[in-house]
């Protein structure tokens, strides 16, 4: 999770960055305004991604793309859809009221506006075939771009039919390596990479009556920081420890506490410990804030190993086109040895069965030591 916090971190400038560049291809014609990860290790080939989970369906501008599953898809405010698979670049993918013929059929014109701008045509335009699919492709850099970290910039541009009377536009920007500085392999290398995963989305793309994604959805892979079988929490001198169930992942560790996810059971869960001298546990529970307005399923008392706890349950239904998602949360607390509250937080995506209190008990089974 800290290293997906950088990556978002990342997307944001470079969808920024990336604007300057559609604004100036737009003023060239090119583009309209209209609404594991992968690395080269030394020898030049590819780090491979376990690509067996369900492809993210996303609804983007009429058209239906099937993504696999990959670090980050995102709908930016830019209107483009974002793809970042890896720390190398990051693929913006646009749907223009323009056919790829528009281009290609003015494609001189087209170069030496590009060129004029200042864009130096490291690929001139060429038609190339990837599964069936026509594209047009080519290649620019930019020398001195303003919040690059480096002196040239590369952009590899691919356009292909959509439907009638449109296009795709896919840009792949390499905002996170200095292309200039590697060789003929590992630039090809790293060239073939970004085509295949750019034109996998491309061609799994149709149109749709389905209502778009809204703006700012997000699909991203959660990927652990630490396979672990035993943790704890520390506070003022004062830890607790426990186990973990099997399957559990450590994902992220900062101020919010730890946590932990289940593929198998669909589940977070986020341990804390919180100094709230004038509350208890049980106040926490009656307040019940985390659930807002949704109706409680569940709520009582659980005793573990001498500790009680005080817990609360219930579930949100989420709508996205004619797709619902339930999901559920289990919230609990207990008193502390030092005073301070220990809490577990935990939401499920479609299974009911982790409200059980009893599906957390190895968090609730803690050890503590330190100051009384």
């Amino acid at each position: 999770m800290k290293k997906l916090k950088k990556v978002i971190s990342i997307i944001i400038i470079a969808c920024v960055l990336a604007g300057a560049v559609f604004f100036s291809l737009y003023f060239m014609g090119i583009i309209k305004p209209s609404q594991e990860d992968y690395s080269l290790s030394e020898d030049g080939s590819e780090k491979e991604r376990n690509d067996s989970e369900e492809p993210w369906q996303i609804v983007f501008k009429g058209f239906e793309f099937y993504v696999k599953p990959m670090r980050l898809a995102l709908i930016h405010e830019s209107g483009c859809l974002n793809i970042r698979n890896c720390d190398e670049y990051l693929i913006q993918i646009d749907v223009e009221d323009m056919t790829a013929d528009d281009f290609w059929n003015n494609r001189e014109k087209r170069q030496n506006e590009i060129e004029a701008a200042g864009y130096v045509m490291q690929l001139a335009p060429e038609k190339i075939e990837m599964d069936g699919r026509e594209y047009i492709r080519y290649i620019v850099s930019l020398e001195n771009e303003r919040g690059s970290d480096f002196e040239n910039s590369y952009y590899y541009v691919l356009i292909s039919e959509a439907s009638e009377g449109k296009r795709i536009l896919a840009m792949v920007r390499f905002d996170g390596i200095d292309v200039a500085l590697l060789d003929r392999e590992k630039r090809e290398a790293l060239y073939e990479k970004a085509l295949i995963e750019t034109t996998d989305v491309i061609n799994s793309v149709h149109a749709t009556d389905k209502k778009d994604d809204a703006t700012g959805s997000c699909w991203e892979v959660e990927e652990p920081i630490a396979y672990l079988s035993k943790d704890s929490l520390s506070a003022d001198k004062f830890t607790i420890s426990y186990h973990l169930p099997e399957g559990y992942d450590l994902m992220s560790d900062d101020e919010m506490g730890k946590t932990y996810y289940s593929k198998k059971d669909q589940t977070h869960v986020t341990t804390s410990i919180n100094s709230f001298s004038w509350l208890t546990a049980k106040d926490m529970v009656d307040k019940k804030n985390q659930a807002g307005i949704s109706k409680i399923m569940e709520e009582g008392e659980y005793e573990v190993n001498g500790l009680k706890y005080f817990y609360y349950t219930y579930s949100v239904m989420h709508k996205n086109n004619d797709e619902k998602t339930y999901w559920y949360y289990f919230v609990a607390y207990a008193d502390l040895e030092n005073g301070d509250i220990y809490s577990i937080n935990a939401f499920s995506k479609n299974n009911a069965n982790m409200i059980n209190k009893e599906c957390y008990y190895d968090f609730m089974n803690i050890e503590q030591s330190g100051n009384n």
